[in-house]
């Protein structure tokens, strides 16, 4: 069977009229070469550390294009730029690990994402979490650390797409908020408010906020 297929030029992305605008009167704004990284600016994520190697060998980097791919079985994916140094040691070394990192860890996010960020013993040293049961090194004061075997390498473009078979899942102090990177910068997630003592609650399939001291109110009736 021959499946005929339209040709598209190169993406472009056109900005979304604001809320409340008149659409008909709105001008679209078409973007060109940088479309998809604008885009993603807008999207906020985690931020993670992926390792690999040990003592000399040790590299690391800051990553968020990270995904859970497989629950059975446990499967894990990290996207990894082909010039980057630990392209070439996850190939080697055959594992690698993602430390999950806390809202207190903007430093290590920044250090790791420096071009000039250090390798080896010096690496080894600032992530400080020791080594996992694969010799990746791990990140203390992580919420998290997912340490896999590399199961498969595929072609993304300018990107490697390392997926890892998880070996082993270590929760650190989870009671801490995760670090988040959103448009260049490091937000503040902010817990949500919680309902008052008047004995609020929300009404999540009705969608709206029922009072329990009214409920009491009509049964008393």
């Amino acid at each position: 069977m021959v499946v005929a297929c339209r040709r598209f030029g190169p993406p472009e992305v056109a900005r979304m009229p604001a809320d409340g605008a008149n659409e008909r009167g709105y001008s679209w704004e078409v973007m060109g070469a940088g479309a998809l990284r604008s885009a993603m600016s807008h999207f906020p994520t985690g931020v993670t550390v992926v390792t690999s190697g040990r003592e000399e060998n040790v590299e690391g980097m800051t990553a968020n294009a990270v995904i859970s791919v497989s629950l059975d079985p446990l499967l894990f994916l990290v996207s990894v730029h082909k010039d980057a140094r630990i392209n070439p040691r996850i190939k080697e070394e055959g594992y690698f690990a993602i430390s999950l990192l806390a809202d207190d860890q903007e430093g290590l996010s920044r250090l790791f994402a420096s071009p000039e960020r250090s390798s080896g013993l010096q690496a080894l040293h600032s992530l400080g979490g020791g080594y996992g049961s694969t010799g990746a090194p791990l990140a203390a004061g992580a919420l998290a650390a997912i340490e896999c075997e590399l199961e498969d390498i595929y072609y993304g473009g300018d990107h490697d797409l390392f997926l890892g078979r998880i070996v082993e899942v270590r929760l650190g102090d989870t009671r801490k908020g995760p670090l988040i990177f959103h448009e260049g910068a490091y937000p503040i997630l902010k817990a949500p408010s919680r309902p008052e003592e008047s004995g609020a609650f929300v009404d999540s399939v009705r969608g709206f906020d029922a009072r329990l001291n009214r409920l009491r109110d009509r049964r008393r009736r």
